[in-house]
């Protein structure tokens, strides 16, 4: 190996603290590198040269991004190979492979996408139906197969096997999955677009944990780019179709889609006090007019979406921001 500076071929190998600044992020680390014996200038060296730049994006992606163990977790969670996967997230089969392999960072688009599949798993079947004329007939029943075994599985673990951790993410009170369909079902007698109602949920656990300090159904909710939701909320409102306690379907129109949710199971009152009521009915009547535009920009004025990073569980601490006048 030839020295670019003064043309030695006598080099060495030292630790080398490295500076590096990746997407306006500076990142520190040490590192091997080759260096000129004669005049100290780095000394090209692929090997070492590759491991550094691999070690740099580590730790960017680790603190900044998602580490390439986590991708390549969620794509096994789906059972999907890397040529499946890449055209559900629209990306190349390589530029997926390179993100597996730690050797790339994924662009905005796509941290941000890979993100709220970590944190909602679930999605992927609107994100498949959105994408379908991507893939085959035989690649989309391949997928759709896949999928609706996950979510099998997934729903199972989330609604009948949820363990009790009190902590400030579900308001310091147990999972309750009788209270949840149930204050779906209050807020959907009337048929309500998707979008509404999660954002109505979220105004009720809050709302009850700022006058109580505990929640109403123990859930935990996060944020996404419409606004505050229960975290795979796309699991409960399946689950809830699929044992016909709600119709959830989506209607088509010429310019857009969207999914309405009518409750099919009439309103359990027992299971909530007299004090969780008060609260489901002054949620309900407050946001009676609003409609699923007006409700979302409602919420992106509160704290608890413009302090939470995007994908990130909110805290029931920002309860005490709400102000329902």
């Amino acid at each position: 190996m030839r020295c670019d500076n003064c043309g030695s071929t006598d080099t060495y190998i030292k630790n080398h603290e490295h500076i590096y600044q990746i997407k306006g992020k500076e990142i520190k680390f040490n590192s091997d590198r080759r260096f000129c014996s004669k005049c100290n200038s780095l000394v090209y060296d692929e090997k070492l040269d590759n491991t550094a730049s691999e070690k740099g994006i580590e730790i960017y992606n680790k603190l900044y991004g998602v580490p390439k163990e986590e991708i390549i977790a969620l794509r096994k969670k789906y059972n999907l190979s890397q040529e499946l996967f890449s055209k559900v997230i629209g990306c190349a089969k390589k530029t997926l492979i390179s993100y597996e392999k730690g050797v790339s960072i994924p662009n905005d688009s796509y941290l941000i996408l890979i993100k709220i599949l970590i944190a909602n798993p679930e999605i992927i079947a609107n994100l498949v139906e959105a994408n379908k004329i991507q893939f085959t007939d035989k690649e989309y029943n391949k997928i759709n197969n896949k999928i609706s075994e996950f979510l099998a599985n997934n729903e199972k673990q989330l609604l009948l096997n949820k363990e009790y951790n009190p902590t400030e993410y579900n308001g310091y009170t147990k999972f309750n999955k009788e209270k949840v369909y149930n204050m779906i079902i209050y807020l959907s007698d009337k048929t309500i677009l998707k979008t509404k109602l999660l954002k109505e949920m979220f105004y009720a656990d809050f709302l009850f944990y700022k006058e109580n300090c505990k929640s109403i159904t123990g859930l935990e909710y996060c944020k996404l780019p419409f606004g505050p939701v229960p975290d795979s909320f796309e699991t409960i409102l399946s689950y809830g179709d699929q044992e016909d306690i709600i119709d959830y379907k989506p209607v088509i129109t010429p310019s857009k889609e969207y999914y309405e949710i009518t409750s099919k199971k009439k309103f359990n009152k027992d299971l909530f006090t007299k004090e969780e009521l008060e609260v489901l009915d002054k949620i309900k009547k407050y946001f009676k007019n609003y409609n699923a535009k007006e409700i979302v920009d409602y919420s992106h004025k509160e704290k608890a979406f413009i302090d939470t990073n995007k994908c990130e569980k909110i805290s029931y601490d920002y309860s005490f921001d709400i102000d329902l006048k």
